[in-house]
């Protein structure tokens, strides 16, 4: 990818949690991340629940803003998009403080400004989390 991940999300730290954004397509993307010991979203060495969905929504704002960035090639063309909603969120487990985790989206659906997606987070190969998100982007 041609953007480092500060262009693409307005997130900042403490908050910017998605490293990189590895692919990118119309209807997919995906990204890494990798919480240390002092993240604030990092309990008892394991990455919260809570993360684990900001993850997903973090990775479609990265695509939002890669794609306004490549469509119109200007500096600060990042989307603004709100999470509505969580659902059919499982969690299977926590990733522990230190390992890298992946982050897989694909749109299922637009309506207007309204995107559905479903996110899917692995660590070591294994699926930990998945679930939908409604985005307003």
């Amino acid at each position: 990818m041609s953007f480092a991940i500060e262009q693409l999300i307005p997130h900042r730290a403490p908050m910017q949690w998605v490293n990189a954004l590895t692919s990118c397509t119309d209807k997919t993307a995906s990204a890494t991340a990798c919480f240390v010991e002092n993240d604030f979203a990092v309990v008892d060495g394991q990455v919260l629940e809570t993360a684990l969905v900001e993850l997903v929504a973090q990775t479609v704002a990265a695509a939002l803003g890669h794609h306004a960035r490549a469509g119109s090639g200007k500096p600060g063309a990042a989307a603004i998009g709100l999470l509505v909603a969580a659902s059919n969120f499982k969690i299977q487990s926590r990733p522990p403080a230190g390992k890298t985790v992946h982050i897989e989206v694909r749109e299922r659906r637009r309506l207007g400004p309204m995107l559905m997606i479903t996110g899917t987070i692995s660590c070591d190969g294994q699926i930990i989390a998945a679930g939908d998100l409604s985005v307003y982007a």
